[in-house]
């Protein structure tokens, strides 16, 4: 009899009903792109933000270190200011080695009054991808060239192609190099060529680190020397810039590895305002389909009094008409979520395609979840206008309808 009822209900007032599957069609399918978005958003900005340079520099743990992005110097005195180049490759065996994106030793050496940068070149721009050539080209890590930082180049007048002299050693310009920080007053050449021209081979100074993190939130600024084993666990299985950084640490001992504040609290305010932004959105979507549902039922149960009336007359109990209803509804609410949620799959697809350039990925429970959302939502609109009529005398409104 339940089905039977409901089959016949749907088909009546056909319009209107439209209008509530439209309605919620549209309310889970901006829900479905913009949770789907947000889902995804984080490694998405993580990668889009890597343009601002590493978010975690390693040094000797007796170096000198100051400042801030590209401010991480280290001391030239001593065997124990460097870091053995053999031991770099530990990086990539922590835990979230999956997370670390590249990684660029260097070693840094004055030539007088020129400021020289042994690096790998080949690290160097997957680190800094905003790093650009604006005369020449990027040399091999092999080659017997350099590049000139475009502040140096321009001091000195030096263009690409032309031949200078390091630590006594004539080395050509590759290229002339533009990065915004201190490299634009440096001269860069081969890591392996400058070691030999200072006499220390297989050492480094510093290694430039860029991994996807997720933001910090008061749990990850704790200091793991004061949280518990559970506590030091989730901090560890977490991929919190801190913590890969005091997993880099352990696999290289005597270094000490600190997060680029500017860097890693970009990437946090960016994500949590964006993500703030998308649950309002979602939110004001599903209350407006909610609304909708409202409105529409409540004209629904007024023109279907008189209907409710008679089946409260003949013996129905009111659970049994609010059942009859409510499934009339729910059934209207899945119809609306599964259109709604696949066309917000199609939508987030469209977002991630202009936006990031790269297709987002629906985890398969996030559908689902939209459709039961869609179910929730119809009822919810549709409590206060079916708990209104259910109230009615039967006697008093079919009296009306004599």
């Amino acid at each position: 009899m339940i089905v039977r009822f409901v089959r016949d209900s749907i088909r009546r007032s056909t319009r209107r009903k439209a209008l509530i599957v439209a309605a919620i069609a549209l309310g889970t399918s901006v829900a479905t792109a913009m949770l789907g978005v947000m889902l995804s958003i984080g490694d998405k900005i993580n990668l889009e933000l890597r343009s601002a340079g590493a978010n975690i520099v390693v040094t000797s743990r007796a170096a000198e270190l100051s400042g801030g992005v590209g401010g991480v110097t280290a001391a030239a005195s001593g065997a124990a200011n460097y870091i053995q180049e053999d031991m770099i490759p530990k990086i990539k065996t922590i835990f979230w080695a999956l997370n670390i994106t590249g990684y660029a030793p260097s070693l840094l050496a004055h030539d007088g009054p020129t400021t020289v940068q042994g690096v790998q070149f080949s690290g160097m721009r997957t680190v800094n991808p905003s790093w650009q050539v604006t005369q020449g080209n990027w040399p091999a890590d092999a080659a017997e060239e350099c590049m000139a930082g475009a502040g140096i180049a321009r001091r000195y007048g030096w263009s690409a192609g032309k031949k200078i002299t390091i630590f006594g050693q004539p080395c050509r310009i590759a290229g002339i190099l533009s990065s915004g920080d201190e490299a634009d007053d440096r001269v860069l050449m081969p890591l392996v060529r400058l070691q030999e021209l200072i006499h220390k081979p297989g050492l480094v100074d510093r290694i430039d680190v860029a991994a996807l993190t997720k933001p910090e939130d008061d749990f990850a600024r704790k200091d793991p020397k004061n949280m518990t084993s559970k506590e030091l666990e989730r901090w560890n299985c977490t991929n919190y810039v801190t913590s890969i950084a005091h997993q880099i640490e352990e696999a290289i001992p005597g270094t000490d590895a600190r997060p680029v504040r500017r860097v890693a609290d970009s990437e946090g305010k960016v994500l949590n305002k964006i993500s703030g932004l998308m649950t309002l959105i979602t939110l004001a979507a599903l209350l407006s389909a909610g609304l909708t549902v409202w409105s529409l039922t409540a004209t629904t149960m007024m023109e279907r009094r008189g209907e409710i009336a008679i089946m409260q007359a003949i013996g129905g109990a009111r659970w049994l008409v609010a059942t009859l209803l409510g499934s009339e509804i729910a059934l209207i609410g899945l119809a609306g979520g599964i259109i709604g949620a696949l066309a917000g799959i199609g939508l987030a697809r469209i977002v991630g395609q202009s936006v990031f350039h790269d297709a987002i990925q629906i985890p398969w429970i996030l559908p689902l979840l939209i459709v039961l959302a869609a179910m929730l939502v119809s009822l919810a609109g549709a409590a206060q206008p079916l708990r209104r009529a259910l109230r009615l005398e039967p006697a008093v409104i079919l009296r009306e309808g004599v």
